[in-house]
């Protein structure tokens, strides 16, 4: 008992703020330090930064301006030191946060579009040649991904293209006509725009110019393979209606 009594004595210190004797182990000495408070414990230091955040936030800022290198030093070390471990953790962040994060993303570019938009056409113009290189470097380096995904979106195209659209000119003067737009909108705004199916083929959906709509690449990144039943009837109908004009013509 006397020993355990003395043990806890030797482990126990002082608050110099509320002047209880507690375990060391309820004292940060690192954060006492950077605030210049020496020897106050957690509960005391935390009811002194809440009181005093303003300040508190100041002293950090002035901490970091006066030891920014070292900092920095610090903080790049650790990084290359765990750069695998930090990967995994952002991998899986990103893994089970997908939606959010999209949607995250989605409303930033609503609220900036014009600004991302004259940042990408600047930082294109300024970057021409570079991206054009590095665009020819990626395809050398992958060229069979991308000749086997062309290949398989071409298929898929085809596949779900209805027989009595296939021969149709008017119908390929429409969807050629959107892929057009796509090209022109990227291009003037500096937005990089996408043709959309509203009705994924991956789910099914026809390659059909009323399948069709013209949107700003980061919204056909967020959308998912799912789509609105009320869409997909709409899409069989006015498909439907099309079938039947064409027997006519």
């Amino acid at each position: 008992m006397t020993e355990n009594n003395n043990e806890s004595i030797e482990q126990a210190e002082k608050c110099f703020k509320c002047g209880e004797f507690k375990h060391r182990s309820l004292f940060n000495k690192r954060l006492n330090s950077r605030n210049g408070l020496q020897s106050w414990c957690k509960s005391c230091l935390k009811t002194y930064r809440e009181a005093n955040k303003k300040v508190s936030a100041e002293y950090a800022k002035a901490y970091y301006e006066a030891n920014k290198e070292a900092i920095l030093s610090q903080k790049k070390a650790y990084r290359k030191a765990n750069k695998e471990a930090i990967l995994s953790q952002k991998k899986a962040y990103r893994k089970a946060n997908k939606e959010v994060i999209a949607a995250k993303k989605k409303v930033h570019y609503e609220a900036n579009k014009e600004a991302i938009a004259e940042k990408h056409k600047a930082y294109r113009e300024a970057n021409k040649e570079v991206l054009l290189a590095k665009k020819k470097v990626h395809y050398e380096a992958n060229k069979s991904y991308y000749i086997e995904k062309s290949l398989s979106r071409k298929a898929r195209k085809k596949t779900n293209t209805p027989k009595f659209i296939r021969d149709c000119s008017v119908d390929k003067k429409r969807r050629v006509f959107a892929y057009n737009l796509s090209r022109l909108l990227t291009e003037t705004t500096g937005i990089q725009h996408h043709v959309d199916h509203m009705w994924p083929i991956s789910d099914g959906g026809p390659h059909w110019s009323g399948n069709l709509q013209v949107i700003p690449a980061v919204d056909n990144r967020s959308k998912s393979d799912n789509v609105d039943e009320e869409i997909k009837k709409t899409i069989k109908e006015g498909l439907e209606y099309a079938r039947r004009e064409s027997k006519r013509g």
